[in-house]
């Protein structure tokens, strides 16, 4: 039997928006443990615990999709003991945890609900005496072994295996965002994040002659598989390159990157204000790159009205690499060609002017803009097939 914790996240909100967090969480693991061949039933056996019956499914395989939907804080593979007593559970915990401490160190951690007529020190004091005499030798520090016995009630449960989850909050518990996503570690990380506190993201991504969006969709395509129960992500698909062409003909060239910069914002936030969605969300870290310095941020923020997310801002590149590997994306969006380089190899600006950044802006026509956005493709991330929905029709998905 599998036992999945809900997140304490959840918990934190009132008791009013509890039930409806709940019932998201649940629906989210139904549908992650259909994935993974199972029925999709569990049964709620305390307030932030859930059982399921592995059924004919691998346990392995249950835990490793439980262990991806956010809000599901651990996931433990667990052996069911009546408890009418502190001498059943002692026994029967002494039974399934003996074998596992001879000859190595342990601790006893338990917990308890309901009401009982022992506490629960009683009971690691009790069951670590059994597992000693079974050849074990008590480290409250750091032992080899946690034994971990959890009594609900009438029943104990003791834990063989524990695994941690992502926590957070369910995705479709707050509103949806839009991600500009390019495919390489930074966007995909963040888009991660935003799911992690209950978002859906959709996908808006600027297609060039030098980006390679297959790839970029491919990576998105596995983010959503991996962590997306929940979500029916859709993706808009926004060509650039006549905006990249202008750059090159009528910007200066120190100024083109900050510039590209801009105007992608502008019309990611013409796409939101369209879609209805509340925030726009990049993978900008601060001094990252030339069009992520301070000054270049905020002129970004000030060149539309749409709030820009950044939760990556202060994390550096490194450790965005190692989330990004716990994700599962890393391997691909190392393998991501960055937005083409407008500078021509020369120097950029790294701290423009606002108001130098405006007329670099101005110097695209207004036309390009409005074209790129009226003409996007759009379609749900499910359906996306390499080389086939980068050229759908946007009419077929509405």
């Amino acid at each position: 039997m599998l036992h999945a914790t809900l997140s304490g996240d959840i918990f934190l909100k009132s008791r009013r928006t509890q039930p409806r967090m709940i019932k998201r969480a649940r629906a989210n693991i139904a549908a992650a443990l259909q994935d993974a061949g199972h029925s999709g039933r569990h049964q709620r056996v305390s307030g932030h615990r859930l059982a399921i019956d592995a059924e004919a499914v691998d346990e392995v395989l249950l835990t490793d999709r439980l262990t991806r939907v956010f809000g599901v804080s651990a996931v433990e593979t667990v052996a069911a003991i009546p408890a009418p007593d502190l001498d059943t559970i002692v026994s029967g915990a002494t039974e399934i945890a003996g074998s596992r401490v001879a000859g190595r160190t342990f601790a006893v951690r338990p917990k308890r609900q309901g009401t009982h007529g022992w506490r629960s020190q009683e009971l690691a004091n009790r069951l670590g005496d059994e597992l000693r005499a079974r050849g074990g030798t008590v480290d409250l520090d750091a032992p080899d072994v946690t034994v971990r016995v959890t009594v609900i009630n009438d029943t104990a449960y003791v834990v063989d295996a524990h695994v941690a989850g992502p926590a957070g909050l369910p995705i479709g518990t707050q509103d949806t965002v839009l991600t500009l996503l390019s495919g390489g570690f930074d966007s995909v990380v963040a888009t991660w994040m935003m799911m992690s506190r209950g978002s859906t993201p959709e996908i808006v991504h600027f297609t060039l002659n030098c980006a390679q969006s297959d790839h970029a969709l491919a990576v998105a395509h596995e983010l959503h598989g991996r962590w997306g129960y929940g979500a029916e992500p859709v993706v808009h698909l926004v060509e650039f390159q006549p905006i990249k062409e202008a750059l090159l003909a009528d910007v200066d060239a120190k100024m083109r990157q900050v510039a590209l910069k801009v105007l992608m914002a502008q019309a990611a936030a013409a796409v939101a204000d369209e879609e209805r969605i509340l925030a726009l969300v990049t993978g900008d870290s601060l001094g990252q790159v030339s069009s992520q310095t301070l000054p270049h941020l905020a002129a970004v923020s000030r060149s539309v009205e749409t709030p820009i997310l950044r939760p990556l801002v202060g994390l550096p590149k490194e450790t965005i690499i190692d989330m990004a590997r716990r994700i599962g994306t890393a391997e691909m969006s190392a393998r991501a060609r960055e937005v083409c380089d407008l500078s021509e190899g020369g120097p950029v600006a790294t701290a423009a002017r606002e108001a130098a950044i405006r007329r670099s802006v101005g110097d695209v026509p207004g036309v390009l803009m409005r074209d790129a956005v009226s003409s996007r493709k759009t379609f749900l991330l499910r359906d996306w097939m390499p080389g086939v929905s980068t050229t759908a029709d946007q009419s077929a998905f509405a």
